[in-house]
């Protein structure tokens, strides 16, 4: 069987709890090496997780036996190695948010089309199965759709957390309001028509501490959403239709074998019921690799370009809510 050899840019802590136990259950990839500033590091952890390669990551970039890499470094670096691997034909998964403008973005594609490698955003909730049953649910259960609504914040880190570093992409736009701009379109099945957005800065870090967002798509439809470091700690998103109500109670984040709580509402104006939705565990970051390692398998390019289009299209409405906030106005995309 065809293997996609895979070396992680990295020693983050994203690494060590869901990505070596993902990539090292997949089937169809081997984990060839880690790469981490500090060399040590790197070979602390390869000697630890059996990883038969390590170094610093030009080492990992530059390494012949490696095809692809998974980026898990603070959002202000990706733009740098991202372009250093794509420039050396390695495809790329790389943890969102992929960088911090959109002109950085577009620097990023546009470096992987030149070399054509496939590069994907690592938005992994999108591949848990509840989200497509939560889909089901709102065509048979809701009616007409009017409004998502979401929220995911975390509470206060240490203060040497690079979220709190504004040189290396920190933010909570950038860590946790993405995967809500994310959700809303994937949900809604459409990208945003407007954005306005709100961003409170730590005078401290001079990073956006919080944030709020209302976002528009077509026929009425919007998103209401909210974000934040430390604050009490939310994961979750609903759907709100003419017929009935569906949530998510834990929708970005969740282990593997956490079992979703997805509840469906319903109401008279009176009584309300409320019904289970039944959702298996899944390791998402499973899934997510897997779908990676597909696409560059099987040069699978329909696949490359529509990652294309649809991580220009995050960062740009990404880039829309900065300069909204910015602005103190309503912008159309």
């Amino acid at each position: 069987m065809k293997k996609l050899t895979i070396g992680i840019i990295g020693c983050a802590n994203v690494v060590r709890k869901h990505a070596i136990t993902a990539f090292k259950s997949l089937e169809i990839a081997e984990l060839k090496g880690i790469g981490s500033r500090d060399k040590e590091k790197a070979k602390a952890w390869a000697k630890e997780f059996s990883i038969p390669f390590s170094g610093t990551y030009e080492d990992i970039i530059n390494n012949q036996e490696i095809d692809a890499v998974y980026i898990a470094l603070p959002t202000g670096l990706n733009e740098h190695w991202a372009i250093k691997a794509a420039n050396a034909k390695k495809h790329i998964v790389c943890e969102k948010s992929v960088s911090d403008s959109f002109k950085s973005v577009q620097r990023i594609v546009d470096a992987c089309k030149k070399n054509s490698v496939v590069l994907f955003e690592n938005f992994m909730c999108a591949y848990h199965p509840q989200h497509q049953k939560i889909k089901q649910s709102i065509k048979e259960e809701l009616g007409e759709v009017y409004t998502f609504t979401g929220f995911f914040g975390i509470p206060h880190l240490s203060k040497e957390n690079f979220r709190y570093k504004r040189e290396l992409g920190g933010g909570s736009l950038n860590d946790m309001g993405a995967y809500l701009v994310f959700m809303s379109n994937l949900i809604f099945e459409e990208t945003q028509i407007a954005v306005t957005c709100s961003l409170n800065y730590n005078s401290q870090t001079d990073v956006d501490s919080h944030g709020s967002a209302f976002l528009e798509f077509s026929g009425g439809k919007n998103a209401i959403v909210s974000f934040g470091l430390g604050m009490l700690y939310q994961n979750n998103y609903s759907v709100w239709g003419s017929n009935g109500l569906i949530r998510s109670n834990k929708a970005y984040g969740i282990p593997k074998d956490v079992v979703p709580e997805v509840l469906l509402v319903k109401n008279d104006g009176v009584s309300e019921v409320v019904k289970k939705v039944e959702v298996e565990p899944a390791h998402q970051f499973l899934l997510s690799f897997r779908a990676f390692c597909e696409a560059v398998l099987n040069n699978d390019s329909k696949t490359k370009l529509k990652k294309y289009d649809s991580i220009l299209i995050q960062a740009k409405v990404m880039q829309a809510m900065r300069d909204s906030a910015k602005e103190k106005r309503r912008i159309e995309l």
